[in-house]
């Protein structure tokens, strides 16, 4: 099977970019605990620090939809919609890896 990668673009809120920071390290640790693996990329354009991309990659399909449909995830979605939430989700993607055989 191929892997599957989900990349999430965030934007901290303004005034709370240590909150922001923390709640994406809280994430990565969530999915690595689901068996994935996960890279933090802050982003600075043009000044902007504001922004991360957190990209975590499943070993399939299955288990990227596993991990979609668990509690945590679930509990993290209703969140974001809180006031009090640090981040703002800008984009979600989710990519499947293929393998190229020219034979």
């Amino acid at each position: 099977m191929s892997a599957f990668i989900h990349t999430l673009t965030l934007k901290s809120k303004s005034g709370q970019l240590a909150d922001a920071r923390t709640k994406v390290a809280q994430l990565a640790k969530l999915a690595e605990s689901g068996g994935a693996t996960s890279t933090r990329l802050m982003v600075s354009m043009a000044g902007d620090t504001a922004r991360a991309i957190l990209v975590i990659e499943f070993e399939s399909g299955e288990a990227w939809a596993t991990f979609m449909q668990s509690d945590a995830v679930r509990t993290a979605r209703r969140a974001r919609y809180e006031d009090d939430y640090p981040l703002e989700v800008l984009d979600t993607s989710v990519f499947q890896e293929l393998s190229i055989n020219p034979d």
